[in-house]
């Protein structure tokens, strides 16, 4: 992480300290471009050096670009450090595991329907029916168990 970051994010922190209200502007800072709220912009330009530029410069919006990906990088660093997820990865991997679950008992419904077509024309499970049954049943198994581990891993930040 670079300095600009660890010396923004701690004056940051002194300032949120004093209440809760700057938590949630920089939130919106950030989710507006950064831009928005010119408390914010200003201790941003001073901790990356971009307050000696003119703001409508191509060279400021150069540097500012620069600044903000280094930020923004640094900043997913950070919320690796601490073992935080952003919000936005967990809705996708909580979508997808949704979408999984739903496939899995699709599956399972078919499986229930055609061992019970068997069973009523009164046919045998053949071999190759029986192993693809254990495949799936254990396909679903599988899924849970990572579905459970991946759960127990956002849980602990």
């Amino acid at each position: 992480m670079d300095r600009q970051f660890l010396e923004f994010m701690g004056k940051l922190f002194l300032e949120t300290a004093r209440g809760q209200k700057q938590l949630e502007d920089m939130a919106r800072w950030m989710g507006g471009g950064f831009g928005g709220l010119d408390e914010f912009t200003r201790m941003f330009r001073r901790f990356y050096g971009l307050t000696g530029q003119t703001p409508s410069s191509p060279d400021d919006a150069r540097a500012w670009e620069k600044a903000s990906e280094k930020f923004k990088k640094s900043f997913h660093e950070w919320l690796d450090l601490i073992s935080a997820v952003p919000r936005s990865d967990f809705q996708h991997l909580e979508k997808k595991c949704e979408t999984l679950e739903a496939e899995v008992a699709s599956r399972d419904e078919t499986i229930r329907k055609l061992r019970d077509l068997l069973s009523e024309k009164g046919l045998p499970v053949s071999d190759t029916v029986k192993g693809f049954t254990e495949m799936m049943e254990k396909q679903g198994r599988q899924f849970q168990e990572l579905m459970e581990n991946m759960g127990k891993a956002f849980k602990k930040g």
